[in-house]
């Protein structure tokens, strides 16, 4: 009873699973098509007597239909496995290689074999050769009519030898080819060349059978080369054919990735299973087999006794082997050293792909050697794959290849000024051996092997004419190459092959015009290029010579020619690629770079997405240049290339050029804000009045000393006063190290440091760009459709790709970046200094002037003793001067780094204003300086244009993320001034000892300061001042004028940022 109870949960358990299995197989597989039964398949051999079952012998399957699903559990059946397709059900699946038809390339070509579209079927059928028939006579002999047929025929002949094989254009495309081999096995044809490298030394002397197991000897056998561009008939395209070749070899790949050739060849080790690739052995097989009963073995698994003697195996297998034969008709090996071989390829790591042209030496054989070989070009190869990778490479190289990627185009006119380079260098080396040559001729010794040059005495007159002569033919020779070199730099030069005949019809002229091609300037664009060294010519680089621009003020540089369908058309597809070589990326921008006071204009991201004018470069399988205009607009910014760094990009960790760029003004920007888009005003104290006077002040002053030490020494003075005040005046620079260190520790909290880099990064961000050298070059490339010139019968739409130039600023763009930064921070910290100190109806009229100022007080306690102190000085609107501690205004004012004692100079204090004003960019870079120092018309306070401005900012950037530029964007801007001079206050003092002392004498010397009346008297200065100038020590009081050096005279800040450090609201 307990058994029948398990039973019963088993079999529940079984339908449970079953169910789901099969609810499963209905959720993952389609039912099956045009029939009830299942195509299922399993590892075995067939039963001979089992006619439903079908054998497939290279995939070594036996396939019948089922009535359930393949793997059903309740199939019981070892046919549990899915067929590639239903076809495995119906009969013997079996692919035989097709080999894909290809032309002959870059050969002598028998007007005979002739096929439309061929340049020799056009030369024969419409070439009108009747002009270069001899005039022959009424009484003119047979002979003399065939001599004449005879003579047309060979000037045609000619002329199709010319055209296909004396052609850079065929030159350059013969080389896009690819050849693809694959690992085989030691048969007798390779063990007898294996044996020819033996005896003749060039392998060590070991058992082949080692040599190859160890992979000191890989055989290959190879495909022919599939050409890229090859003749086909009208109305075919080169690389359609070269995709179809393609598409059948990757087809025959799948088909044989997990066939019984490359599984066998996958798992040989040695010479004894290398027998069954001997095809003569195998065909010897066929005829000796003994058992003919059917399949009774497995291709896959059989030895290569029990292949043999199967007929039907054997039969089939020596098919398969011809098929790869076929396939691959060039025998080929590689020997790699010992080292080499520790890498070689394994399993099914079995095929190779190389690119371009296979033989790379001349026919030759080894001393002693029993074959003819050259040498296999190995350059452009890679693998080894698998058959299905290899598949998926051939697909890529289509794919990547197709000429809407311009791949193709750009390596076609890279080697066909490889080639123009070659030609050039030729003419050059004739034209540098010229001396030696004219030597030789003109000159009876010219035989200077063994012989030293020395200086003579002798025959110097002799030795000059002789040498007048030949530099006198040299320089002639030399003009015929410049005149040549400036004729063909601008001349067009053809060769007329011939007249067309006669064309009565339209179809006729269109079936033409379907065999021909378009022309190609390349050679005579080179020709300047070539002969610049004769010419002089310069600026010959693309984007070197520039024309007037679409835009005003601006300049045109082009950076190349583009053409429709190049190098051939593609299906439907519309697209352009260059006719002249582009500069690369990197070398392109570096010759805008050099344009000093030029700016490319650039599109950003959004403006390139809103024209569809995308940069494709790091997906070079898709279409690169789109058949379109696009000019550039008043909104495009302007940049300034910077410098270039090297380094893996984020998403495919290639080594790539970044450049990084300066972000300048939008065309409309320079119209309507030119002074912003200048080169800024920066003050430099090396040029003020106050450091002039100082360095005059300070030459009288060490002359009088000088000359008092000498009198001194002489006996004839007594020697000159020293201050004793050294412990003070270091004191009082320790302090004011000590104050400037602590007050900046102090004010500047983590809360200040945050903003100022919040403050550095957006101005940062607005002012410099990094970005892939490439992506920037499109990003600033512009196009234009040019007029047809009717140089060809094709009309081929021609594009000229340039670049926008724009007038820009000069200054180095980073320093203009610390200038601007320093500036914004120095004239938020003097607002935010203010707003502290002073009422807050400063910020209630249209603008308000912050005044910064360092001040100097002399104090002696004797004779011997003096010093000088240094204060900070604020003031604001109509209120008094205020003193404040803050580092970073201290700084501004020269207090902090001011020289005391004997060193002390006016130029060392500062004192200057700084204007504020708020409005639109516009409104306020139209306000002149003067107009910026009194109060300007406006609808709201400073303060509430700050607050509304902030608002609208936010709000306009929302509305225009693209734009650069903003017309009426709200902005602060501030204009710094120095103050006319500096101030000055010496007291009297009746001890003339004093006056000795080397500070007061230096503080006295002090010139082209006005002079302070009474400042003890004075109300505007702080009670700390105040207390100063009263006191018993005091001597002398100096004010400060003049701007810190290198300060910008206008800068412009956010209101966003002036609330950060300002709060108003």
């Amino acid at each position: 009873m307990q058994v029948m109870l398990w039973l019963l949960t088993v079999a529940t358990h079984v339908v449970l699973l079953a169910a789901r299995r099969t609810s499963q197989a209905d959720v993952m597989e389609t039912d099956i098509l045009d029939t009830d039964q299942a195509c299922c398949c399993k590892e075995a051999l067939c039963d001979v007597n089992d006619t439903e079952e079908i054998y497939s012998p290279n995939q070594g399957i036996c396939c019948k239909f089922k009535s359930r699903k393949c793997g059903h559990i309740f199939s019981f059946s070892k046919f549990d496995a899915k067929a590639p397709d239903q076809s495995f059900c119906q009969k013997a699946h079996h692919v035989e290689y097709q080999i894909p038809p290809r032309s002959p390339q870059g050969q002598v070509i028998a007007t005979s074999d002739l096929k439309p579209g061929h340049p020799a079927h056009t030369v024969q059928n419409y070439c009108d050769l009747s002009s270069h028939e001899e005039a022959v006579g009424d009484e003119a002999s047979v002979a003399d009519e065939e001599k004449t047929v005879g003579s047309r025929k060979g000037l045609m002949q000619s002329m199709v030898n010319e055209i296909t094989s004396n052609s850079i254009d065929v030159m350059a495309k013969e080389i896009f080819s690819i050849y693809v081999c694959t690992r085989w096995a030691p048969d007798s044809e390779f063990l007898q060349i294996l044996q020819n490298e033996i005896s003749t030394e060039q392998l060590p002397n070991m058992e082949p059978g080692k040599l190859y197991s160890t992979g000191r000897f890989i055989p290959l056998r190879c495909s022919e080369n599939f050409q890229v561009f090859s003749h086909v008939a009208l109305g075919e395209t080169s690389f359609e054919n070269f995709e179809q070749q393609m598409k059948s070899l990757a087809e025959w790949y799948a088909a044989e990735k997990d066939g019984a050739v490359s599984d066998r060849l996958a798992k040989l080790t040695g010479l004894k299973e290398a027998k069954a690739f001997d095809l003569e052995a195998v065909v010897n097989a066929t005829k000796t087999c003994t058992d003919k009963t059917g399949w009774s073995v497995s291709i896959h698994s059989a030895s290569v006794a029990g292949l043999f003697a199967n007929c039907q195996a054997v039969k089939w297998w020596l098919a398969k082997l011809r098929d790869w034969h076929r396939a691959m008709p060039f025998t080929s090996f590689m020997s790699p050293d010992e080292d080499a071989a520790k890498v070689a390829p394994k399993e099914k790591e079995q095929i190779l792909m190389c690119f371009g042209k296979r033989v790379a030496s001349q026919l030759h054989r080894r001393e002693g050697g029993q074959h003819l070989m050259t040498d296999q070009n190995a350059i452009g190869c890679h693998g080894f794959w698998d058959m299905k990778q290899a598949g998926s490479m051939l697909a890529r190289i289509v794919k990547l290849w197709r000429p809407p990627t311009c791949q193709l185009a750009s390596m076609e006119l890279d080697m066909k000024v490889k080639i123009m380079e070659l030609m050039a260098s030729m003419n050059s080396r004739l034209f540098d051996a010229l001396p030696a040559l004219l030597t030789e001729e003109i000159s009876a010794n010219s035989d200077f092997d063994g012989k030293a040059l020395a200086a003579s005495s002798l025959g110097v007159s002799l030795m000059r004419g002789m040498w007048q002569a030949i530099s006198s033919s040299f320089s002639a020779l030399r003009g015929h190459y410049t005149r040549l070199g400036q004729l063909l730099g601008n001349t067009v030069v053809k060769w007329a092959v011939c007249p067309l005949k006669n064309i009565s019809t339209p179809e006729e002229v269109e079936k033409l015009d379907m065999a021909l091609g378009t022309e190609d300037d390349l050679a005579r664009y080179y020709a300047e290029i070539a002969y610049a060294k004769w010419t002089g010519h310069e600026n010959l680089l693309p984007g070197e010579e520039c024309e007037d621009g679409p835009l005003e003020n601006t300049k045109a540089c082009s950076l190349g020619i583009m053409q429709q369908d190049m190098p051939e058309p593609y299906k439907d597809e519309k697209f352009i690629c260059p006719v002249r070589p582009l500069l690369p990326a990197k070398q392109q921008l570096e010759v805008l770079q050099k344009k000093k006071g030029w700016c490319p204009l650039r599109m950003n991201s959004e403006q390139m997405k809103g024209a569809s004018w995308f940069y494709r470069g790091r997906t070079p399988q898709k279409t690169q240049y789109d058949m379109t205009e696009n000019s550039p607009q008043k909104d495009f910014q302007a940049v300034r290339v910077m410098h270039f760094k090297s380094r893996q990009d984020s998403e495919f960790h290639l080594w790539r050029n970044f450049a990084t760029i300066s972000l300048q003004c939008t065309h409309e920007e320079m119209a309507e804000t030119p002074r912003w888009c200048k080169d800024p005003q920066v003050h430099h104290s090396s040029s003020s009045t106050n450091a002039v006077l100082d360095s005059m002040g300070r030459a009288g002053r060490g002359t009088k000393r000088f000359v008092q030490q000498g009198l001194h020494k002489a006996g004839m003075a007594e020697e000159p006063h020293s201050n004793s005040a050294g412990g003070k005046a270091f004191g009082h620079w320790l302090y004011n190290r000590r104050k400037g260190a602590e007050a900046w520790i102090k004010d500047t909290t983590d809360a200040w440091f945050g903003k100022a880099s919040d403050r550095y990064d957006k101005l940062r961000e607005r002012s410099f760009l990094e970005i892939e050298a490439a992506e920037l070059l499109h990003s600033l490339s512009f196009q234009r459709e040019l007029e047809s010139t009717g140089a060809d019968s094709k009309r081929k739409q021609r594009y000229d790709r340039f670049a926008s130039i724009a007038a820009c600023k000069t200054m180095d763009p980073e320093m203009e970046f610390e200038l601007k930064y320093e500036g914004i921070d120095d004239a938020l910290q003097m607002a935010r200094k203010a707003h502290q100190k002073f009422e807050k109806s400063i910020f209630g009229g249209p603008s308000f002037t912050v005044k910064l100022m360092g001040v100097g007080i002399l104090q002696m306690s004797s004779f011997k003793s003096a010093w000088v102190d240094f204060h900070t000085l604020l003031q604001a609107g109509n209120e008094h001067w205020v003193a404040t501690k803050n580092a970073m205004l201290g700084s501004l004012a020269g207090t902090i780094s001011a020289r005391g004692g004997e060193s002390v100079r006016a130029s060392d204090l500062m004192g200057f204003e700084a204007t504020f004003h708020c409005g639109s960019r516009k409104e306020m870079h139209d306000l002149e300086p003067k107009e910026a120092s009194a109060e300007k018309k406006a609808t709201s306070s400073f303060s509430q244009c700050v607050i509304d401005g902030a608002k609208k900012n936010k709000e306009l950037r929302e509305a225009s993320p693209a734009a650069p530029y903003l017309r009426d964007e709200v902005v602060v801007r501030v204009d710094f001034r120095s103050f006319e001079k500096c101030g000055l206050h010496l007291k009297p003092t009746s001890n003339g000892n004093e006056t000795r002392n080397p500070v007061y004498e230096t503080f006295q010397s002090i010139s082209g300061c006005r002079s302070i009346e009474k400042p003890e008297k004075s109300e505007e200065y702080p009670q700390r001042i105040k207390d100063k100038v009263n006191s018993k020590g005091y001597r002398g009081l100096l004010l400060g004028s003049g701007m810190p050096d290198e300060m910008l005279f206008e800068i412009v800040i956010d209101p966003e940022d002036f609330l950060q450090e300002v709060p108003l609201e």
